[in-house]
């Protein structure tokens, strides 16, 4: 059985195809960082330290529901 030149293609549609997939992946990853940036003093106001009775009220309430 021979080998037809059908690979060859795929495999340079595949390039092009990678290379666009790279560069948007690029631009959404700067548009995320720029996201974060701006929400991050809100997100590190909502941090919270919950003590140990609330961490065990939480943990209870999740295994009551298997």
């Amino acid at each position: 059985m021979g080998e037809t030149s059908t690979t060859t293609i795929n495999e340079t549609s595949n390039r092009a195809a990678m290379k666009e997939t790279d560069a948007k992946s690029e631009t959404l990853e700067a548009d995320d960082l720029i996201f974060y940036h701006s929400l991050r003093t809100e997100l590190n106001l909502l941090k919270k330290n919950p003590s140990s009775k609330t961490i065990h009220q939480i943990l209870n309430y999740s295994k009551s529901l298997r």
